[in-house]
């Protein structure tokens, strides 16, 4: 019986402590500003028009990046920094269903950073 309650009370504490964890991480996550103003991805015709702001000088260069289950991503282009204040990239080479989106920004020290992820909908293949 005391191994079974030491166990229920070890399970508790390692959930309160990833919940805690997790909680710090995302406080951390969101009180770090983003060097993205904004990010914007619709679908168009059968592909994706994405478009997006940094407020920040010190980008080199856009990864463009593309994955049908939000999990696994992969590169679907990139754009040069050139101190515009919005970017734009088509991706006409997409399937059907749903795709998620997002930009890396790769910066002058070598250090990236993410946009939010948008998700649209593709219908059909051209």
């Amino acid at each position: 019986m005391k191994t079974l309650i030491s166990y229920f009370a070890f399970a508790a504490l390692v959930i309160t402590s990833s919940f805690t964890i997790d909680s710090q991480q995302k406080l951390n996550e969101q009180s770090t500003p983003s060097c993205f103003s904004f990010f914007r991805a619709h679908r168009q015709a059968q592909g994706a028009a994405m478009s997006w702001a940094v407020s920040t000088p010190d980008v080199v260069h856009f990864i463009i990046e593309r994955s049908y289950d939000d999990y696994y991503y992969e590169t679907a282009g990139t754009v040069s920094y050139n101190t515009a204040s919005t970017y734009k990239f088509q991706d006409t080479d997409v399937y059907p269903g749903y795709v998620f989106y997002r930009i890396v920004a790769v910066k002058s020290d070598g250090s990236t950073e993410c946009s939010s992820t948008e998700r649209i909908r593709i219908v059909k293949r051209h």
